[in-house]
């Protein structure tokens, strides 16, 4: 009876250690053990470039994106119509205003901001000699201002909501014969395939950087535009087989 005991408890020790095992691969696999090879998996998401919503939730992310939408239309027919400088920048100031309020940090709009300034420099030092520093600050306020309703825009509505805006704004083309279903899909696949593109260039980028052809167009933009192009033929395949298009 003791034997049987001793042997039961020796099985007992065996499967609880064999239990140990398979309990610590399984942890390796997908447990907290995991996180070092992620971590230096090297593998990047693609670049979201759309509909990159800022996590922390202000009240702008409660607004209707058509409203939203509207918000930004009315400045661009403001900036085209004033052309005044007090006016544009005075906008600018209050999207700020508006950003800072919904809880969005300065460093959402920072980079951003960075390319638009080289752009409105540049603008700018044309107008101030082949035309007037007015017209210069003017058209420097009315980008920035537009740029700034675009941040607000993009960091406070996904691309789903932009997406169903879209959508109800292209409705009454059915009265035409439009299939506006049609019209979605293809804003949809639009932007899904940017944000694809950019990772392909991304990624030929440091494949081309890690055998050493930096300086090497063609390295860095023939595989790029390969794999761009079976990206678009297997979406179009895919499409086809499921009867979405002709």
């Amino acid at each position: 009876m003791s034997g049987h005991s001793h042997g039961s408890d020796e099985s007992a020790g065996i499967g609880g250690a064999a239990g140990h095992e398979v309990g610590r691969a399984a942890g390796s696999l997908g447990g907290p053990a995991s996180s070092p090879w992620r971590t230096n998996a090297g593998i990047k998401p693609r670049p979201q470039l759309f509909g990159k919503v800022a996590p922390t939730r202000g009240w702008l992310h409660s607004v209707p994106t058509g409203v939203k939408l509207a918000l930004i239309a009315a400045i661009g027919i403001v900036a085209l119509i004033f052309r005044d400088p007090v006016i544009n920048w005075s906008m600018f100031v209050v999207l700020l205003v508006i950003g800072f309020t919904a809880r969005l940090r300065l460093s959402y709009f920072l980079r951003t901001w960075l390319y638009v300034a080289v752009l409105v420099a540049i603008v700018m030092t044309l107008q101030f000699f082949f035309g007037s520093l007015q017209a210069g600050l003017a058209v420097g306020g009315t980008v920035f201002a537009c740029v700034q309703a675009a941040l607000l825009l993009t960091l406070t509505s996904t691309v789903a909501q932009l997406l169903d805006t879209f959508t109800v704004l292209v409705s009454p083309l059915r009265f035409f014969g439009v299939s506006t279903e049609a019209i979605a899909l293809t804003a949809s696949l639009m932007v899904r395939a940017i944000s694809h593109i950019s990772g392909l260039l991304g990624e030929a980028e440091r494949a081309a950087r890690a055998r050493g052809l930096d300086s090497s167009i063609k390295a860095r933009v023939v595989p790029a535009i390969l794999r761009s192009v079976k990206y678009a033929q297997d979406t179009g395949r895919a499409l086809e087989a499921r009867g979405i298009v002709d």
